[in-house]
């Protein structure tokens, strides 16, 4: 933070910063896109968008947690032994279920909320966009607090590993809802009028 408000320009410019405005615009640049091809041919936009951005953002964290282990590796350490499939299948599981909660899940929610509140879309969408994406870390951070303890330690029995999941859930959940409350929260509701307001433009320019 002191980076941020003194150095501004080194920090934007650094490879750190710049690996995770590469996973979140991405994921971004491809929901939005498949949104929009989905709008053109008036088709449902909710299995395309959950799988296509779910895709985008594991295959882009992936390279960026792999740019991460050499960028910040000790190198009087051994290197890290490679990640094991079931943690991958943890990962890959939790980072599914926040894209689901941050592209698809919304709009559903709000639809629910308008109908049964009789609240106007503008702000059903505003609720459902900041809330959805953090209540879901309710539900995948186990997976996440597994998929670390499959990598750390190999041989343990399932109720050993349920009391580290346990010990550590709260404060983890905690720390990942504040991660993903600006990025897909915040971020999705800027994204969503930013996108509103660019299609209304290209459709005056088109007539």
């Amino acid at each position: 933070m002191k980076s941020l408000a003194f150095h501004p320009v080194y920090f934007f410019r650094q490879p750190s910063f710049l690996f995770i405005w590469g996973v979140y615009s991405g994921t971004f640049i491809v929901a939005n896109s498949i949104e929009a091809t989905c709008e053109r041919s008036n088709q449902s936009s909710f299995y395309p968008k959950f799988f296509g951005s779910s895709v985008a953002n594991i295959t882009l964290s992936i390279l960026k947690d792999k740019a991460f282990a050499k960028m910040f590796a000790d190198p009087s350490k051994p290197t890290p032994k490679p990640m094991v499939i079931t943690s991958y299948a943890c990962f890959a599981s939790r980072d599914s279920m926040s894209i689901m909660a941050s592209f698809s899940l919304p709009g559903l929610i709000a639809a629910h909320m308008r109908n049964k509140f009789e609240m106007s879309k503008g702000t059903s969408d505003t609720i459902a966009q900041l809330m959805t994406p953090v209540t879901m870390q309710i539900f995948n951070t186990p997976l996440h607090l597994l998929g670390l303890d499959l990598y750390n330690r190999k041989d343990v029995q399932m109720s050993t590993r349920r009391q580290f999941i346990v010990r550590e859930y709260f404060k983890t959940m905690l720390a990942r809802m504040a991660r993903i409350f600006p990025a897909y929260g915040i971020g999705g509701v800027l994204n969503k009028n930013i996108r509103k307001k660019g299609v209304h433009l290209l459709e005056i320019e088109c007539h």
